[in-house]
């Protein structure tokens, strides 16, 4: 090849690369055009092939600086392009992408700002957190929830968190939310008491409040209240508090703390004696016995005095393989997509085993149902490890009747299903 022919090449093999690279970018510009469509299927096949791209830095910059764009309302009231945009450069993000959110946070709309938080509170760099706070500040006070990224799957950056993300919680609608992630960076060692100490306060006073409105919940028994909503969405703060109570050393949160020891709800009491014991105090061998009884928390009380190296607390009636298998159980079915509440009776049918793992078969049932007994698994649990709180991932209820079917046919079709459950995530994962 002769010295021109070469650069005759090379020149058309750039033009070439260059009109690909100008045709990739126009790619992005024409998807975003796209969402302006007023067909809708038009505007979610857009979304779709953008959330299939792998973006560079500047194509998720345009993506971003799109998010400020108001476009056509969707037939959902949850759909919103905006924070679809900001959730497709989340789900491949770049450390540029920060600052670009800082920019463009004050033009986004409401949802779309939620998103924003969520990326920057999943981001894991320290100028992601400082961002957050930032932008959290401006907002904080119209927020029905906060938005929590994986900062409590992912406890970090505690020394940046904290204590400032404790100046929100005038907002009683996140004070959950936020006390929620304080509890779980106590629990995982990234924030130390000194470093919340001038809120500390604060969180007393909050703590004491929430034990008083729970002692003046008139409760006849520890399952009256499943179908009061109110009193549920208060036991869900309840427990984040008086677990949150567990890191925080006061006279006032010891004495509120002893108060909740009398309440009927074995979940709020368990949390509180805990805390004490966690407080380095005492709780009677009666109280641990109720708590031990108790089949909604009966693992959890084992669990948490297992981590604090206080097992000889737990009552030996209830550290039996049956025990545990049962609280495993009941954990299960009280999910609110599940039984949603714990079953007025619970009975052990059967124990299946092999060579290496035990599954415990129960029957069930809840006052005033007309379906009466239904079956549930619970386990497998290694043999070489019971007694163990530690169920291998099969327990389940199809909610079938008890008589529909022998013992082993009930653990049969829950075995297989979860069987063919995990083998097609495992699929769907190597896929």
């Amino acid at each position: 090849m002769r010295i021109t022919d070469f650069f005759k090449a090379k020149d058309i093999m750039d033009k070439i690369i260059t009109r690909a690279k100008s045709t990739e970018k126009d790619v992005v510009d024409k998807l975003i055009d796209r969402l302006q469509c007023s067909d809708e299927d038009k505007r979610e096949n857009a979304l779709d092939v953008l959330s299939s791209m792998d973006l560079t830095v500047a194509e998720g910059i345009k993506v971003l600086e799109a998010a400020k764009k108001s476009y056509p309302k969707s037939k959902f009231d949850w759909k919103d392009i905006s924070t679809d945009l900001i959730d497709i450069c989340a789900n491949r993000p770049y450390s540029e992408y920060v600052l670009k959110i800082d920019d463009i946070y004050d033009r986004l709309n409401a949802k779309a700002k939620n998103s924003a938080l969520n990326f920057l509170a999943k981001y894991e760099s320290e100028q992601a957190i400082i961002t957050y706070l930032k932008l959290l500040e401006k907002d904080y006070e119209k927020m029905d929830r906060l938005p929590s990224g994986s900062l409590n799957k992912k406890p970090r950056n505690g020394d940046i968190l904290f204590p400032g993300l404790l100046k929100f919680v005038d907002n009683k609608n996140i004070t959950v939310d936020i006390y929620m992630i304080l509890l779980t960076y106590f629990s995982n060692g990234v924030v130390r008491a000194e470093q919340i100490e001038n809120s500390k306060a604060m969180i007393v006073k909050d703590i004491v409040e929430m034990s008083q409105r729970i002692m003046s919940f008139e409760l006849q028994d520890s399952r009256s209240f499943w179908n009061n909503g109110e009193y549920l969405d208060l036991r869900y703060e309840a427990g984040v508090y008086f677990d949150l109570a567990g890191y925080i050393n006061s006279p006032e949160v010891i004495l509120a703390l002893r108060n909740i020891m009398q309440v009927k709800d074995m979940r709020l009491k368990m949390f509180a004696a805990v805390s004490l014991i966690r407080l380095g105090k005492t709780i009677s061998p009666e109280d641990a016995l109720e708590i031990a009884a108790d089949s909604e928390v009966r693992n959890w009380f084992y669990i948490n005095l297992e981590k604090l190296e206080k097992e000889d607390i737990f009552p030996e009636q209830y550290r039996t393989q049956h025990a545990f298998a049962e609280s495993n159980m009941v954990d299960w079915l009280i999910y609110p997509t599940e039984l949603g509440r714990v079953p007025d009776y619970i009975e052990l049918m059967n124990v299946f085993d092999n060579e290496e793992e035990e599954y415990y078969l129960f029957r069930f049932k809840c006052n005033n149902d007309e379906d009466g007994w239904l079956a549930g698994v619970s386990g497998p649990y290694e043999k070489d490890e019971i007694p163990t709180t530690s169920a291998g991932g099969y327990t389940f209820s199809h909610f079938e009747k008890w008589e529909s079917k022998t013992p082993e046919e009930h653990l049969n079709a829950i075995v297989e299903n979860i069987s063919e459950y995990w083998m097609k995530r495992a699929e769907e994962l190597e896929a």
